[in-house]
C-alpha cells in the first residue's frame, strides 16, 4: 500500500480503521499547536472522510479546556499552562495514542563556531531557527 493509499484509508472514519502508525511534529512550541488539529474534536466532524485526527478521539470538555486555555493564552499565561496541564493529562490518561519513538538528537560542531544555542524544541540553531519536533505513534 503505498502513503498515499494509506492515509487516504486512515483520514476516512469510514475506513473503521482501529490501528495505525503516525507521526505528527508541531509547526511551533504550542500545546494548542498539538493538540487542536490531531486530538480536538472538532478536525473529526469538520471532514470525517478527510480528518487528522486519525484515533477519533473526541472529548467535549477537553476540547472546552482546550478553549479556555487559548483564551487565556495572551491574558494569563499562568492559567493558560494549568488548562494545557489538565488537558494534557486527560488526553494521556484516556491514551488515544501510544508513543513509540520521541526523537533526539546530537550535534557536533567546531570549536570556531560562536553565536549557537540548541532550544529543545527546535534544536541547534546556528542562524535563523526552522525546524519541527516529531513524535511517532500508534493510535487507536
Amino acid at each position: 500500500m503505498s502513503n498515499v493509499q494509506y492515509f487516504t484509508a486512515v483520514a476516512n472514519v469510514h475506513s473503521k480503521i482501529q490501528a495505525g502508525l503516525n507521526s505528527w511534529g508541531a509547526d511551533f512550541p504550542s500545546a494548542s499547536d498539538f493538540f487542536l488539529p490531531v486530538l480536538s474534536c472538532r478536525p473529526f466532524y469538520e471532514d470525517p472522510t478527510n480528518t487528522q485526527n486519525y484515533a477519533e478521539f473526541c472529548n467535549p470538555y477537553v476540547d472546552q479546556l482546550a478553549s479556555q486555555a487559548q483564551a487565556a493564552q495572551l491574558t494569563d499565561p499562568a492559567a493558560a499552562r494549568s488548562l494545557w496541564a489538565q488537558v494534557d493529562r486527560i488526553v494521556t490518561d484516556q491514551a488515544p495514542w501510544i508513543p513509540i519513538v520521541s526523537e533526539g538528537s546530537t550535534t557536533f560542531v567546531s570549536a570556531r563556531t560562536g553565536n549557537t544555542r540548541s532550544p529543545p524544541f527546535t534544536g541547534l540553531c546556528l542562524t535563523r531557527c526552522g525546524s519541527v519536533s516529531t513524535t511517532v505513534n500508534w493510535w487507536l
